[in-house]
């Protein structure tokens, strides 16, 4: 990629563009370098580059790599780059100093290191000719061979240069000034950072920092009154926190401009000693400016023993019809931080009992319950979300049940029991209790594994049968719930639910339940189409060893096609036919089930990888692979672990780590917040959270179709029935 940066305020914005592009699936460019000409070298490490690169898992030899020089259309051969035939130890300091404007950025380079070694004699020439340049890079240049030769003569230089014509130079020496904590310099950066450009008003404010003239603190409040440019702002609040007067900050915190009340607030919040106090904090929380309001809101949250203050904001806030995003979003970070206090959890339970509570609030209370490092959770707090449970509004039921599913509240298992046992609960929702309830007691009785066992029949939905699926994993099933789960399951039913029914046998060492679940993965030949090798040896690993002999020649059928794999995706990629993009989105928010794991464009999932940009940062090839084969790579922070507790274990994905937590989502809107008390051991898996044989699922116009859709996002995502 090729990123445009251009200046926007006091910072910088990128436009980025592809740079190169390649139809070879097995090019990996690792590396661009500078040569002293400006040209650039890019390094292509060929097929054999598998560290660290997930779509390569084998290395491959023949594939060939590369290094290839980039120049610009039209640049002239350049004689002697690096200045090899340049003597410039031998020149005098005049001459060496027009070197220093040679085209050859190498010997530029050179040219400064030597001026800085030659010192005081070279700081004259560099004021009349580096100085002197109209290019505004060299005069730069000059600025910090003087902060380096750092005489005063030199460092007067770069003081003067504070007047330059140009930004770059003004911002080179402030950034040279600060550094060389140059006193003489304050009035002048003074001046500057009131009236000058951000990009310049932000780095005179970190030189006044850096200098340490307490004398500075009053120009930086007045440069915060107009400043609105968030980048100039930090590196001011940064000095003020640096030069340390408590005593002009407390008073700019009833200045007439708001903005110079908050940069004084969030100074004084951060500064050592700890000068603000709670009174000071009030006018803030009750501030109706939503930046200041806001701003108090995260001061506060540094402060837990000041909870009689933020207790009172947060009971007034709740009690407003409405919020706006962003005091939501505060609200609920101080309603977390503080909810071990016993006033707020009783409000909190009133609250979500209260019939006159919006929904919209009780998910932000149900949320900060669910975030809340309180264990157990109180039992005002229990006793509603019971209630709730009965009695409760379609959304709120299912939040609950998932709060009750990541903290395990045992107490409120007897209402999902009954949720379950009640054949007009709906099917989705019934099996979600059933799975918060077996959290807590793995158990099944025989009524509620027929209930599961009906809803893995073919006439259900796909999503309805993976769910069950998956329920079964954590489940502790008895003999004869193996037993039958092998016979009637197993051995008939679609392949792409395979590999979450059979991780229910895992931990079985009962003979007679190996042989039947061996029969049943022999009783035809595609039964292990879908398990991997491991998958295999990690299932029948703690079975008697006539089972694991039985086993044997399943090994050897997957063994064999794990081998064939790379035939089988060009196989399958070859009957690939002519997709249509419209029918594709239809497939991936329809029957494939992506969008149960993925969003696009904000709808869908989020437990799998976001799939918005997809077809513009993987190929055909690279997508069909990921489908066909999900375990053969990973996207970051989507790896799969295993999470070892001292009573049982969680597989899925870690998607929060908290200080106190680790938030682990085991299936998709499935998540288990684990005290880190409890984990004796955490293990990363090489087996993919994301089913295989979605091929098997789709016909293949079907995969046509979604592989179509896929290749053409984002532009795809309209999907008005085009063709790819």
């Amino acid at each position: 990629m090729h990123y445009r940066i251009t200046p926007e305020g006091a910072t910088y914005k990128t436009v980025g563009e592809p740079f190169i592009t390649s139809t070879v699936s097995d090019i990996h460019l690792t590396d661009v370098l500078e040569d002293a000409d400006g040209s650039m070298l890019v390094l292509n490490t060929g097929g054999w580059f598998i560290a660290g690169c997930p779509l390569s898992v084998v290395a491959k030899l023949d594939v060939h790599g590369g290094i290839y020089r980039i120049k610009k259309n039209g640049s002239d051969r350049m004689e002697d780059p690096w200045g090899h035939k340049l003597d410039l130890s031998s020149l005098s300091v005049e001459r060496l100093v027009e070197h220093g404007k040679d085209p050859r950025p190498a010997i530029r380079d050179k040219v400064i290191e030597r001026l800085i070694e030659i010192g005081e004699p070279a700081v004259g020439p560099i004021r009349n000719s580096l100085l002197a340049s109209e290019n505004e890079e060299t005069r730069a240049a000059g600025v910090f061979a003087l902060y380096r030769i750092s005489t005063p003569n030199a460092l007067k230089e770069v003081r003067a240069a504070l007047s330059d014509t140009s930004t770059v130079v003004r911002i080179s020496a402030a950034r040279a000034l600060g550094l060389s904590k140059d006193k003489e310099a304050v009035d002048k950066l003074m001046e500057i950072v009131q009236k000058d450009k951000p990009p310049v008003c932000r780095q005179a404010a970190t030189a006044l920092g850096q200098i340490g003239d307490r004398r500075a603190v009053s120009a930086l409040l007045n440069a915060a009154a107009d400043t609105g440019d968030r980048f100039a702002e930090h590196a001011i609040i940064y000095s003020l926190i640096t030069l340390k007067n408590p005593t002009l900050l407390i008073a700019a915190l009833k200045h007439s401009a708001a903005p110079v009340r908050k940069v004084a607030l969030i100074a004084l919040d951060q500064m050592d000693g700890l000068p603000l106090r709670k009174e000071n904090l009030v006018p803030f929380l009750e501030s109706k400016d939503p930046s200041l309001r806001n701003t108090g809101v995260w001061v506060a949250s540094h402060h837990p023993d000041w909870d009689d203050i933020v207790i009172d904001f947060l009971r007034s806030r709740l009690t407003t019809p409405d919020l706006s995003e962003m005091d939501a979003a505060s609200v609920r970070e101080l309603m977390i931080l503080f909810s071990s206090n016993k006033r707020l959890q009783n409000f909190l339970g009133t609250q979500l009992g209260n019939p006159l509570t919006s929904i919209p609030r009780k998910v932000l209370l149900i949320d900060v319950i669910s975030h809340s490092s309180v264990d157990p959770l109180p039992g005002v707090w229990v006793n509603q979300l019971g209630n709730l449970l009965q009695q409760g509004d379609p959304e709120i039921r299912l939040r609950v049940v998932g709060l009750i599913e990541s903290r395990r509240i045992n107490a409120l298992n007897d209402q999902l029991t009954l949720l379950v046992q009640n054949s007009t609960t709906p099917p989705g929702f019934r099996l979600k209790a059933l799975g918060a309830r077996l959290l807590s007691d793995p158990r099944l009785s025989n009524a509620e594994f027929k209930i599961v066992m009906h809803y893995l029949d073919a006439k259900n939905e796909s999503p309805i049968r993976q769910s069950a699926a998956r329920l079964l994993v954590p489940a502790k099933l008895s003999k004869a719930q193996l037993l039958q789960l092998a016979r009637e399951q197993v051995a008939q039913t679609d392949i792409f639910l395979l590999p979450t029914l059979v991780t229910a046998f895992e931990g079985s060492t009962d003979a007679e339940v190996g042989e039947a679940l061996v029969a049943s993965l022999q009783s035809t030949s595609n039964r292990v189409d879908n398990l991997s090798l491991p998958d295999l040896e990690k299932l029948f690993g703690g079975y008697p060893p006539s089972v694991r002999k039985s086993a044997g020649p399943l090994m050897e059928i997957v063994s064999k096609r794990n081998k064939d794999r790379l035939s089988q995706l060009q196989a399958v990629e070859a009957g690939l036919k002519r997709g249509d993009v419209g029918q594709g989105q239809k497939l991936f928010f329809g029957k494939a089930i992506c969008s149960s794991c993925h969003a696009i464009a904000d709808q869908g999932g989020n437990f799998g990888p976001d799939l918005t940009n997809i077809g513009e940062i993987r190929s055909l090839h690279d997508i069909l692979e990921a489908i066909l084969y999900p375990g053969a790579s990973f996207a970051r922070e989507h790896e799969t672990s295993k999470v070892i507790t001292k009573t049982a274990s969680y597989t899925g994905i870690i998607k929060e780590q908290l200080a106190e937590a680790l938030v682990v989502e085991t299936a998709p809107g499935q998540r288990v917040r684990i005290q880190r008390a409890e984990i004796t051991g955490i293990e990363p898996q090489s087996t993919s959270m994301m089913p295989p044989g979605l091929d098997k699922l789709l016909t293949t116009d079907e995969l046509s179709d979604l592989m179509a859709y896929l290749i053409s996002l984002p532009d795809g995502m309209s999907g008005h029935g085009n063709e790819h």
